[in-house]
């Protein structure tokens, strides 16, 4: 059955296996999340969830894409000022505009439960996770917070050296000394704090900025490789996603004080990255599919960044638990109204500020990247 013309959205110029990873990052997240709905009982979802870090897919997947706009601009345009400031500009008016949509309404329902306006000033500087741990308020907002101060901080030291060198050796060497300087910080982190538990680690080890800045940087070194050396790049591609596929797997968030060890807070993040670049030759060499399940992965792709603001806040925490809380039903179908609550609202809102909001708003970006000299 088609899908009310409301909710009907196209998209052209699809990579279908970066899709495939999109939809398959922005589903980890939800199910992840859906978890305030699972009874700890059923050990298999808890499992499965802990070894599959939609984050961490995302970050590589948007370190790729960036990366490769990122060495596209500088071999043809070259480390100008303007280049610098049009390369900011796309990037902000792509992210910025749905989360300064959302904040306000996350804001209006989190006042009312109680959390002071104040807490809520650093998020619009996307400050709230910089050195420190997140407040506990619009908590998945921490990993859009370490994408925009990748842009900020990346692309001028990328802009730079490779205006003192060559684009080529200018963003391996950017990339390398952020993949270093990143993981060293998280280790030197770890010499004087030790997480006591999994809300702890979570706080003071994944969602901190400066402490995960590596994790996008994988992405670009893999779009460095992809741009440069494309022949390996497509020789490799089977063995190095079997690689990649098992590594992920392996990494599990911790659940226990003995999971806690220096490699849980400092090397699994590197693990992971590694895992989702090894990844990409292949899913990059998917161009396309067809079919029902090819239309519906695409379609979660296109609104997986509605998904991602909306669902949790607002839908879940905001929508589904109070009204489920007031529902005269049992437990275990209490639980599946706020299952259905979660996935059967979020997926349509979604699609409404994809397409009445997301759409416009990146053609607008189009436009200004017409203007943009050559």
């Amino acid at each position: 059955m088609p899908l009310p013309a409301i909710f009907r959205i196209t998209s052209t110029s699809r990579i279908f296996g970066l899709d495939v990873l999109r939809a398959f990052a922005i589903l980890m997240v939800m199910i992840l999340h859906s978890s305030t709905w699972v009874s700890p009982q059923f050990t298999f979802f808890h499992e499965f969830v802990r070894h599959y870090d939609g984050v961490a897919v995302f970050f590589v997947l948007s370190g790729f894409l960036i990366g490769g706009v990122l060495i596209k601009t500088l071999e043809t345009k070259g480390a100008h000022r303007s280049n610098l400031w049009d390369f900011w500009v796309r990037r902000w008016i792509r992210t910025v505009p749905p989360y300064l949509l959302v904040l306000p309404v996350v804001m209006a329902f989190e006042i009312h439960n109680g959390v002071p306006a104040r807490t809520y000033l650093p998020y619009f500087v996307f400050l709230q996770n910089f050195n420190w741990p997140i407040p506990p308020a619009f908590l998945e907002s921490w990993s859009l917070t370490v994408e925009e101060w990748f842009y900020l901080l990346s692309a001028p030291a990328s802009f730079l050296l490779a205006k003192l060198l060559k684009p080529r050796y200018g963003v391996l060497l950017a990339a390398v000394l952020f993949l270093v300087g990143s993981t060293a910080y998280r280790y030197d982190y770890f010499q004087h704090y030790q997480p006591q538990d999994w809300p702890d680690w979570d706080a003071h080890f994944r969602k901190i900025v400066l402490l995960r800045l590596d994790s996008l940087m994988y992405g670009v070194l893999a779009a460095w490789v992809a741009y440069y050396f494309p022949a390996a790049w497509a020789r490799a591609k089977w063995p190095l996603f079997v690689v990649g596929f098992v590594g992920l797997s392996m990494i599990a968030n911790p659940v226990a004080p003995n999971d806690l060890t220096l490699f849980t807070c400092v090397w699994s993040f590197s693990v992971a990255g590694l895992g989702v670049a090894f990844m990409l030759p292949l899913m990059n060499s998917w161009k396309h599919a067809s079919g029902a399940l090819a239309s519906i992965v695409t379609h979660i792709s296109l609104i997986s960044y509605s998904l991602y603001l909306l669902h949790a806040t607002i839908v879940n925490a905001n929508i589904a638990v109070p009204v489920v809380r007031m529902l005269p039903l049992p437990g275990p179908v209490k639980s599946l109204a706020g299952l259905a609550i979660l996935w059967g609202l979020s997926l349509p809102l979604a699609t409404l500020m994809y397409k009445y909001f997301e759409v416009p708003v990146m053609a607008l970006r189009n436009r200004l990247k017409q203007k943009s000299p050559a």
